[in-house]
């Protein structure tokens, strides 16, 4: 009797511990279930599945250039959705619905690739098109004493003066080169270009050597000189550029690219503005050319002295065809 007890008891104890095992074993599984359902809204899926979901560019780029473009590329994996491309600031960069990647201006930019909940993204860094130095002529203050017409010359000269007014409006050469100038900065700044400027302000004092000297320190591709011109014979109206010959004692070297660089300057603004064209004339006194160490130009926007162009001149719509029209030929100089 006793040991048909203890056979009975010994049996109910090992029912409970299947019993438990399972319960176990079908907790253990429904929670695996519940995991998946929360990971995924299709219950249905797979663990593996879930955890193989992705995206993913496996063709990109850190840097671009402004100016060019280049086709990014992002794959999905265990994704239905399409993948979608865009960037943060559409002024800086365009994407398009394919991933083609077009570079505006200088700064950072950030990619992302989605398709459904799931995304990636890439950081891309814009290199100007190129350094551009905007030299301002003139200044109402000026330097005392002279410079050296270039390195190492004997020869000295004055190292700036006010330059030129307006007959009709009164307007001096410098309030004029600087308005230009700073029309020229925020169209090639939004055209891709890195732009140095010699002066901001028409209250500092800076000679023409030292002009040339910050744009060498800036590391410049180019420098464009910004002036108006005078004359005693008030009929005389255009625009000119002026460059270094090969006979230059300082930059010689850079004869050439100096023509280049005026020729496109002048021609472009000339017809933007309609302004008449006087053409290049090589010129090898000009200080802050001759202290250069890029191609250089120095243009001539008109004379102030011609009452006509002088009042022209003044006019805001005018100015913006100007400066307009010489970033048109910054363009055509790198070949844009």
């Amino acid at each position: 009797m006793k040991r048909a007890r203890a056979s009975i008891l010994l049996s109910v104890i090992l029912c409970l511990c299947i019993i438990g095992i399972y319960a176990c074993m079908v907790t253990e599984y429904n929670e695996k279930i519940i995991i998946i359902a929360s990971a995924d809204s299709d219950s249905s899926v797979s663990a593996d599945a879930v955890e193989e979901s992705s995206i993913e560019f496996v063709k990109k780029k850190s840097v671009i250039k402004a100016g060019t473009s280049y086709k990014f590329k992002a794959v999905k994996k265990g994704i239905e959705d399409n993948v979608t491309y865009s960037v943060n600031k559409p002024k800086y960069a365009t994407v398009t619905a394919k991933g083609k990647l077009t570079a505006k201006r200088m700064g950072t930019v950030t990619l992302t690739a989605r398709a459904g909940e799931y995304l990636t993204k890439v950081k891309i860094r814009i290199k100007p098109k190129g350094i551009v130095a905007l030299d301002p002529g003139h200044s109402p203050k000026q330097k005392s004493g002279t410079e050296p017409n270039g390195p190492g010359s004997s020869v000295r000269k004055a190292k700036d003066n006010t330059g030129t007014c307006g007959v009709s409006t009164g307007v001096p050469e410098y309030k004029l080169t600087l308005i230009l100038a700073e029309k020229m900065k925020k169209i090639l700044t939004e055209r891709g270009y890195k732009v140095v400027m010699t002066r901001e302000d028409n209250n500092t004092a800076i000679s023409c050597a030292e002009r040339a000297k910050v744009a060498n320190k800036a590391k410049a591709d180019i420098f464009v000189r910004i002036h108006a011109d005078g004359n005693t014979n008030h009929s005389i109206s255009g625009a000119s550029a002026l460059y270094p010959t090969k006979a230059n004692k300082y930059i010689s070297r850079l004869s050439d690219k100096s023509k280049k660089l005026s020729l496109c300057v002048l021609d472009a603004m000339c017809g933007k503005s309609g302004a008449k064209k006087r053409g290049l004339f090589a010129r090898d006194d000009l200080t802050g050319t001759n202290w250069a160490k890029m191609p250089v130009t120095l243009i001539e926007v008109g004379f102030m002295s011609n009452p006509s162009e002088d009042r022209k001149m003044k006019e805001d719509s005018y100015r913006n065809k100007l400066a307009e029209g010489m970033c048109d030929g910054i363009d055509d100089y790198f070949g844009y």
